[in-house]
């Protein structure tokens, strides 16, 4: 899913002229796999565990009981991962003009929220914008991606940020990059609070060592990545399921009894 014609996707803190430049010398793009000992060295990926995470602070509704298998990453780690990666944006784009910020609705929401609150804390300054793309029926990709109205103005000329709650199969991605590159920005980036895993093919156990697996075909910033996580229907901090568990802080892996009787027919 790469987009060969992207124009130059890094930054300094100089101001950066509109160029065809190339991509930074170290290697940007997340590895992706189950046994953390397989991350090259020169990863900066965060890979969650597939088992559970135990907690006594994770706060959900009482209609949601039951409805999930395990905790997955509880706010604090969201949150404290965002501080990290506002402080690579702010230490990499220029500061003498705003970075437009384009959040991918509905899902990146409450994550776009936790990165713009720490940007602004640090200072630096940024653009607000909205788009919104739909590609989930239930709990799995539909294939086509539905786009909702005109991408913003905003990006034309100017450093833009994509913030995806999740990269999975990367259809969204496919789809959207090359409308934002016909803006004419001055270059493009995406940072997602998420990026999940899979198995290689033939492999059906997990606990076998197969090396890791590139889950998609397009280059991410390890630095503007949350966390790597299991291949598992997860919800909260903005990911649903039939538009329920968006309002949860904390990400959780879906139970059978969420699937069975959660989601609204929308």
């Amino acid at each position: 899913m790469g987009n060969n014609n992207q124009k130059s996707s890094c930054c300094s803190n100089q101001s950066m002229e509109k160029s065809e430049s190339t991509a930074p010398e170290d290697d940007s793009s997340i590895y992706v796999t189950r046994n953390v000992k397989n991350t090259p060295s020169n990863s900066r990926s965060l890979v969650m565990s597939d088992s559970a995470k135990q907690t006594s602070s994770a706060i959900y509704p009482d209609l949601y009981e039951g409805h999930f298998s395990s905790l997955l990453i509880p706010y604090k780690d969201l949150d404290s991962r965002c501080k990290e990666i506002a402080e690579h944006i702010h230490a990499t784009y220029p500061s003498d003009e705003p970075l437009v910020m384009l959040c991918i609705l509905k899902g990146s929401a409450p994550f776009y929220n936790l990165l713009c609150n720490h940007l602004s804390i640090l200072g630096h300054p940024f653009m607000i914008d909205f788009y919104r793309v739909k590609s989930y029926e239930g709990t799995g990709s539909s294939g086509t991606v539905k786009h909702f109205g005109d991408l913003p103005k905003s990006m034309k000329g100017r450093h833009v940020l994509v913030i995806e709650d999740i990269v999975d199969t990367g259809t969204t991605l496919k789809s959207l990059l090359p409308t934002i590159a016909e803006k004419d920005p001055k270059s493009y980036k995406v940072c997602s609070m998420l990026v999940k895993r899979f198995h290689s093919e033939g492999s059906e156990d997990d606990d076998e060592d197969d090396g890791g697996e590139i889950t998609k075909q397009i280059e991410l910033d390890n630095n503007l990545i949350g966390f790597n996580i299991p291949n598992a229907f997860v919800v909260g901090c903005g990911l649903d399921y039939n538009e329920m568990y968006r309002d949860l802080r904390d990400i959780w892996i879906l139970g059978e009894e969420g699937i069975k009787g959660g989601g609204y027919d929308l």
